[in-house]
This record gives structure tokens, C-alpha cells and sequence, in this order.
């Protein structure tokens, strides 16, 4: 299923230091694979729910794991969605790890994330306005939380190794979740289509919106903030 498997301790620690640290004692973690953090983690937390879509290794961790971790065969970005529990922690696939990303942000019951992504994503995520970096997904996750880059992760960590760099990030949730949040990413999708554009232009465009944006002038699309697009959704509804 093209799995590439954590087995280097010092990949290991770098999710370890932050969940010793974790607000609450119950997590859940996605894609526990051959249980490399698993079984270091149990030794942290009070309970673990671990989501694992392969069955053989489902049944491999079921074999070894201590008696406070719980084995679920299934998909764990469905699971992130669900979970009522609010410590998340997943060494994500890196082709889903977006998807997760959105997931836990959809979910006002996790609170605390630890997140093993490619470095690329991460490097994304915690872009500043006007950076080649930032975009849509930064704009999506620094709506919901507040992040951090707890250490890289070099692919010579992983077997088989992976053709790129991950990175471990620490997302703690600052806002909720609400009914009709869509909209806040219809738009950021609509204006990043024009990323190197000036901003008026491309909310014109987007929102039908003309006039009143002069706390917007001068600024390209590539430049706002959250905080702008908050003040341009409000003009939306």
C-alpha cells in the first residue's frame, strides 16, 4: 500500500516530547502501522485508539500492543471526523496528509495535534503572507489553530525511504469549527487562483465586491491574512 515506516528513535522523540506534554491522557492515533510510536506512547497515555485501514498490520499491533491501546480496522481520515476524543496524533501518508489536516480542523473535539507530513506541507503551513509558501492551506489550518514545527524528520528515518523530508508540526485549536465555514475556503480558493493579482481585483472577481476595500490597497492576493479574509467574509454573507 506504499507505506513508508517510521523506525528511527530519533523520529520517534520528536513526537514523544510534545505528547508528554498533551492536554489530555486519551488520544487517537491514525495509521499506527508496524507501532513504532504506538508502543511509546502507551507508556504516556492513559488510552489509545488506534486506526488502521491495512488489516495485516492491524492484526500484527493487535499482537503486541500493551492492554490500554484499542486496535479499529478502518479509515482513519473518516475517524478524525468522528472522534470525540481530543488528542490526535497520526505519522500522516503524505498523500493524504492534507486531507487529515482538514479533518482534524472540521472536528471541535480535537483540541491538540501532533502531525508527522512532508516537509514541503509543513513549510506551508506555517508561511508568512507574501511568502512563495503560503497559500490556501495556510490561511485553512492558521484559521483553526495555532502551529508550531517541532523538528524535521529525515527520510533516512523511514524504511523504505521516502524521495523527500518530513517534519513533525503541533497544532493546537484556537477557533471552532462553525456552520457555514465553507464559505471561507470557496473564497480563498476562488482569490489564490489569482494569487499574484491585486487583491480588489480578484475580490471583485470572487465576491462581487466593489468599494469600501481601502484597508486592502496595495495588497496583492499573496498578502491576506486571515484576519482579512474574516473581515471579507462577513461583507460576503
Amino acid at each position: 500500500m506504499g507505506q513508508h515506516f517510521l523506525v528511527d528513535p530519533r523520529g520517534v522523540k520528536l513526537f514523544l516530547e510534545p505528547l508528554s506534554r498533551a492536554p489530555h491522557r486519551d488520544m487517537v492515533e491514525v495509521g499506527p502501522g508496524l507501532g513504532a510510536l504506538t508502543l511509546h506512547v502507551a507508556d504516556i497515555a492513559s488510552r489509545i485508539v488506534a486506526v488502521e485501514v491495512d488489516r495485516s498490520l492491524a492484526r500484527h499491533l493487535s499482537s503486541i500492543a500493551p492492554e490500554n491501546v484499542s486496535i479499529i480496522i478502518g479509515d482513519g481520515v473518516s475517524y478524525s471526523r468522528a472522534t470525540s476524543l481530543k488528542v490526535l496524533y497520526s505519522n500522516t501518508p503524505y498523500n493524504i496528509s492534507s486531507v487529515i489536516l482538514r479533518a482534524i480542523a472540521e472536528n471541535n473535539n480535537i483540541t491538540y495535534s501532533i502531525l508527522g507530513v512532508q516537509k514541503e506541507l509543513a513549510s506551508r503551513i506555517v508561511a508568512e503572507p507574501g511568502s512563495p509558501d503560503y497559500g490556501r492551506l495556510t490561511l485553512l489550518v492558521r484559521r483553526y489553530f495555532k502551529v508550531r514545527i517541532v523538528g524535521l524528520i529525515h527520510r533516512s528515518y523511514y524504511y523504505p525511504q521516502p524521495e523527500v523530508d518530513g517534519a513533525v508540526v503541533e497544532l493546537s485549536r484556537v477557533k471552532e469549527w462553525a456552520e457555514g465555514d465553507e464559505a471561507f475556503e470557496e473564497i480563498s480558493r476562488c482569490l489564490f487562483s489569482g494569487r499574484n493579482k491585486k487583491a480588489s481585483k480578484m475580490i471583485s472577481k470572487c465576491m462581487g465586491v466593489e468599494g469600501g476595500l481601502k484597508w486592502l490597497e496595495g495588497k496583492r492576493v499573496r498578502d491576506l491574512t486571515v484576519e482579512d479574509l474574516e473581515n471579507l467574509l462577513k461583507l460576503y454573507k
